[in-house]
């Protein structure tokens, strides 16, 4: 699959969501607090829906950095990179038009290369169904809006498919960027390890060579952070500490899954079900529902690094006693993907029609409600 053709399957999804979109503004009323959404359905709200939620925090840092006037410090759960991204390559004299453009570039870019990683190890028909599941995700509208997850999704994919091909010092240079773009990067860091060690024979002597220096590049976007926080108001993990006021997640004890799950199990009978909020409700319980059966039915299935990430990148967020935001945090594990191909493509094709239906019928309610100012992740 070219790059020709990636853009084209990335052309047609835009499409899809947008036309989706389009169809909600005449459906359902604006809730424009935490948007930049009229009261009213106008033309202006073509662009402006796409920033919703966090994209007004990253679009703040990207023209003010962490100053911007009137902030507050919640904008230290953001990572630096791609708001500065959007900063640094203003070609079009708006950060929004400018960050909506850098989202889908990485995500071509992203799915491009994620299909030449699949090939490292299967048939072309896995990769090209890997690549439809991507875009098929109730979630993956985020990939088109002022949002980290396709960069993240990039930086993740070039990280694994350096270190497969041994270019550590590429892969290194990716996870460290990705780990200074969102802190699940730094789970980029035992997972390229763990290729560099396989990449010499499972040997630690051989291992311990000078291309080993390259290791120790990974921790430092995270680390970087952690002491702009430290100069700026004296707290390293400041951005982990603010998710208790920003997202209402507990951050001073361990909340183990099991937990989690029981209390979804409660809200899924105690919330109104004619509320908005009961959508976002189902579609975080099935979101870490399907991410926990693909790693129980993955272990040994899938290569050791992939399960490594997904697993470390799904248990971090489900420790605050939460899956909120979970539909979007595991929208740029990929290995779920391959997994889901591989597993769909054994199955009858009733079972693979009827996941697909689920996932389309979710992100037609996914889009509309995110559009319009409701909360989905």
């Amino acid at each position: 699959m070219s790059f020709g053709n990636i853009f084209k399957k990335v052309l047609v999804w835009r499409t899809l969501i947008f036309a989706v979109a389009v169809l909600a503004m005449f459906i359902l009323p604006a809730r424009p607090r935490f948007t930049n959404l009229t009261p009213t359905a106008s033309t202006g709200d073509l662009l402006t829906m796409w920033s919703n939620f966090d994209g007004l925090h990253y679009l703040s840092i990207a023209q003010y950095h962490y100053d911007f006037p009137g902030k507050t410090d919640l904008s230290y759960a953001f990572f630096p990179v791609y708001p500065w991204l959007i900063r640094t390559a203003n070609i079009f004299g708006s950060c929004l038009i400018s960050g909506l453009f850098l989202s889908h570039l990485f995500f071509i870019a992203a799915l491009f290369f994620l299909y030449r990683l699949v090939l490292l190890d299967e048939k072309p028909r896995i990769a090209k169904s890997t690549i439809f599941l991507v875009l098929l995700f109730p979630t993956s509208l985020f990939f088109g809006s002022v949002y980290s997850e396709s960069l993240f999704l990039l930086l993740a994919v070039l990280s694994f498919y350096f270190a497969r091909k041994k270019y550590f010092l590429l892969a290194c240079l990716a996870a460290m960027v990705a780990s200074a773009t969102r802190v699940t990067g730094i789970f980029l860091w035992p997972v390229v390890a763990y290729e560099f060690w396989l990449a010499y024979g499972k040997s630690l002597k051989r291992s311990l060579n000078p291309s080993a220096i390259w290791l120790a590049l990974p921790p430092l976007g995270l680390l970087s952070y952690m002491r702009f926080q430290f100069e700026k108001i004296g707290d390293p993990l400041f951005f982990a500490h603010i998710q208790s006021v920003f997202t209402g997640r507990t951050t001073d004890k361990l909340i183990l899954i099991h937990q989690v799950f029981y209390r979804y199990f409660r809200m899924l009978f105690l919330t109104d079900t004619n509320s908005s909020l009961y959508f976002a409700v189902v579609l975080e319980f099935l979101s870490a529902s399907l991410i926990l059966l693909v790693l129980i039915l993955s272990i040994k299935k899938i290569r050791f690094s992939y399960w490594i990430f997904m697993f470390f990148s799904f248990l971090l967020p489900s420790f605050s006693g939460t899956f909120m935001s979970v539909p979007r945090y595991v929208l740029v594990l990929f290995p779920m993907y391959i997994f889901l191909a591989k597993f769909l493509d054994r199955m009858h094709p009733f079972i693979r029609y009827a996941y697909y239906t689920l996932c389309i019928i979710f992100s037609v309610f996914a889009i509309a409600f995110f559009t319009r100012g409701y909360f989905i992740g």
